[in-house]
């Protein structure tokens, strides 16, 4: 890592992975860190400070991991056309590419596990994990899918359990496979056939 502050973020998001936040003292970070308990704070006022920091630098490596994939962006009209024109190869590869972001990514896979566990205990992980991973993906997914039925890219029907029929397939592996590791062949497998399938049931021909 660049540098210290860096490393703090890091370090953190590590134990808070393992431990929850509660679990976690500011000593302990410290000591990941290899630094004094003390020299914490000449770069983080707190340590919900050093969680929302956390937080940030999620959403740019999500950005950054979107930009580097070429992902269609843009109005939601715009990227249902730029999805209506794309093969089911490239569908396939861009969402095996995010899955394996969020499965093996050193810095998303933890983010993902501490959000999971701290949810229940804090609002701001709650808020972060509903978006991120649950609200966020299907509500985006409902209205791409939605102009995309506008559109007779696919058959008509609910866009919202559309999205969830799409979705939530995804997210079952992503939590499935987290405890499997060295079997992400198998689990792209079965994306690639979930994928295929739901092509099948909803695309017209």
């Amino acid at each position: 890592m660049s540098n210290t502050k860096d490393k703090i973020i890091y370090q953190a998001l590590t134990l808070f992975s393992v431990r929850g936040y509660e679990g976690v003292s500011m000593r302990d970070i410290a000591s990941a860190v290899g630094i004094k308990a003390s020299s914490l704070y000449n770069h983080f006022k707190s340590k919900e400070d050093i969680f929302m920091s956390i937080l940030d630098e999620m959403s740019k490596n999500y950005k950054a991991m979107i930009d580097k994939l070429q992902m269609p962006d843009g109005e939601t009209n715009e990227v249902a056309d730029k999805y209506m024109q794309l093969s089911e190869e490239t569908l396939l590869a861009f969402v095996k590419d995010m899955f394996l972001f969020f499965l093996k990514d050193d810095f998303a896979s933890k983010f993902r596990r501490m959000l999971t566990i701290e949810q229940f205990q804090s609002m701001q992980a709650r808020d972060a994990f509903l978006e991120l991973f649950i609200n966020g993906p299907i509500n985006f997914q409902k209205m791409v899918f939605e102009n995309m039925i506008e559109q007779s890219g696919f058959i008509k029907c609910d866009p919202y359990i559309m999205a969830n029929h799409f979705y939530s397939p995804i997210f079952m592996l992503l939590n499935k496979y987290d405890h499997l590791p060295g079997k992400e062949d198998e689990a792209i497998g079965l994306l690639e056939k979930h994928i295929k399938q739901f092509n099948n049931i909803y695309k017209k021909c």
